[in-house]
């Protein structure tokens, strides 16, 4: 692994044909909005084909899946994750 990559969160995902754009965000905690919230700002974007970002997905659940059942993650959280899951 030659890169590491941080990012707070994914501010979002456009899918345009067989290629999947991931941007990520980060926070900016010394700059405020109108309302005096951080400011988000997007600082990388991931690019994947659909087939790659499928398996992501299937990757990502699995450690859903593996956190709840070791107590990490609360009951909430995971049926929060699995509304994602289902489109909810």
């Amino acid at each position: 692994m030659n890169r590491e990559i941080f990012a707070d969160g994914v501010s979002a995902v456009h899918v345009t044909g067989n290629l999947v754009r991931i941007d990520l965000m980060t926070v900016q905690p010394q700059l405020k909005s109108d309302n005096g919230q951080p400011v988000v700002e997007v600082s990388q974007r991931v690019i994947l084909p659909l087939d790659g970002f499928v398996q992501a997905l299937a990757i990502q659940q699995d450690i859903v899946r593996q956190l709840t059942a070791a107590g990490v993650l609360k009951q909430t959280d995971a049926a929060t994750a699995a509304a994602v899951q289902q489109g909810d």
